[in-house]
């Protein structure tokens, strides 16, 4: 068998432990604020994503109950009108981003101004947005 004794250490030698123990709280305040700077700076937003770019496979959704300004329709969706850039628009929702499509040829705003106000057939495009539902816990398109 082997035999090991263990030295206490002595009342007078507490100057090592000292050292020690502010060794270890100054990491634990550095560490500490450190993790406080990345919490707030992570709620004001700094590091979320500016930009989304979504790209979806060539699927159909055939009977697909779509909400609009006349009620619930049922239409067909295809994914694949819904692929392009989507950016923040400074909106929040839920504390999440929202961002919006842009446009999908030159990447700028959609244009919200109507060029002949007084015609009834012409339909103003929406871009689609994608947020955060805190209702199933998901990101959504809208």
């Amino acid at each position: 068998y082997f035999r090991t004794e263990f030295r206490r250490s002595t009342p007078g030698r507490t100057g090592h432990s000292f050292f020690f123990v502010a060794v270890y709280l100054f990491n634990l305040s550095v560490l500490l604020a450190g993790k406080i700077y990345v919490s707030v700076r992570q709620a004001n937003g700094d590091y979320q994503c500016k930009s989304i770019t979504a790209r979806f496979r060539e699927d159909i959704w055939r009977e697909a109950i779509v909400v609009s300004d006349q009620g619930y329709e049922v239409r067909v969706l295809a994914y694949s009108y819904f692929n392009g850039v989507y950016v923040q628009d400074g909106n929040m929702h839920n504390e999440r981003p929202v961002y919006v499509e842009r446009r999908k040829f030159d990447g700028t705003e959609f244009d919200k101004t109507s060029p002949n106000p007084e015609d009834p057939y012409f339909r103003m495009k929406t871009p689609a947005r994608i947020q955060y539902c805190n209702s199933i816990g998901a990101w959504v398109f809208m």
